[in-house]
């Protein structure tokens, strides 16, 4: 009975996570409508359209790696299994984002039918994770070190232009995407304060999630050597106690931070998670689940 009521404790702290997630995320994403794409999620070639780290160093090695036939063969069937897990991960998005604005618009994380997509969610995000590492494992076994050494010369060239970018460049963006989400809310004055003074308890708790540079250029140097699968499981380790510290943190705000907007108000943001902030503040089509960031 004990284990059973720590279990229910421990997924009802999930479920209020993932709702202050939802909610702060399409705040986030409103803050962001004009947002670049996180680093080494998007080739050079195409701004627009995000990719996922297995798909940047495929391009890559189709690009610089000077492939042999079988090699290229190999490849082929390696981003044919990525393009197929992609389905059942937009299925399980879609079915997130559904239970998402069911909290929103009832205004709190008790819902059964989130409950279980929290459930669901946990499991597809770590199948999701390992998918992901085998693959980039198994490109790496296929190049020979003179073709890895090229192909790490792309991916330090990509690094190198995703964070080329000025930070007051990125925060004026944000600043000014917040504008339209609080107008487009009609927030007054005293709940944009109790938004900011929610952030700044959180922030800190971001900090470390996102790969920085350095750690790229660590991944991309081990992509090099023989002991690559060691480096990604690494990296992912140390990300996933990051995320664990920011989700204890987050939780504890979900229903304050639902309580800071009206019923009307969430549903406006309701709409901002399903049709997305470009499509509702500007006009444009919303991203779909392969351009949306996703956790990885």
């Amino acid at each position: 009975m004990k284990s059973q009521a720590q279990g229910r404790k421990r997924l009802a702290r999930v479920v209020s996570i993932v709702g202050a997630a939802a909610l702060l995320g399409a705040a986030a994403c409103a803050a962001k409508v004009d947002r670049e794409a996180p680093p080494a999620e998007v080739t050079a070639k195409d701004h627009h359209q995000w990719k996922s780290p297995v798909n940047v160093v495929i391009d890559a090695a189709r690009d610089y790696g000077d492939l042999t036939t079988e090699q290229q063969e190999r490849l082929d069937v390696i981003a044919l299994e990525v393009e197929e897990n992609r389905e059942s991960w937009r299925a399980l998005h879609d079915k997130f984002k559904n239970s998402a604005v069911s909290v929103v618009r009832a205004g709190s994380t008790d819902s059964e039918e989130f409950n279980q997509a929290i459930t669901e969610a946990v499991q597809a995000v770590e199948e999701h994770v390992a998918r992901g590492s085998n693959a980039l494992e198994e490109i790496h076994g296929i190049l020979e070190p003179d073709q890895r050494a090229s192909v790490a010369e792309a991916l330090r060239a990509h690094i190198d232009e995703k964070f080329g970018r000025p930070k007051q460049e990125r925060d004026l963006r944000e600043q000014d995407g917040f504008k339209r989400f609080a107008a487009h809310l009609m927030l007054t004055t005293f709940q944009v304060d109790q938004l900011m003074a929610v952030k700044k308890e959180l922030v800190g708790n971001t900090r470390g999630l996102r790969p920085t540079r350095e750690e790229l250029y660590a991944l991309v140097d081990a992509f090099e050597g023989e002991d690559f699968r060691a480096a990604l499981d690494a990296f992912h380790a140390k990300k996933q106690r990051i995320f664990k510290n920011r989700i204890a943190s987050a939780g504890e705000k979900t229903d304050t931070v639902l309580a800071i907007f009206t019923p009307e108000q969430r549903d406006l943001i309701a709409d901002l998670i399903l049709e997305g902030p470009r499509k509702v503040l500007l006009g444009e089509e919303a991203p779909t689940a392969e351009e949306a960031p996703a956790a990885e």
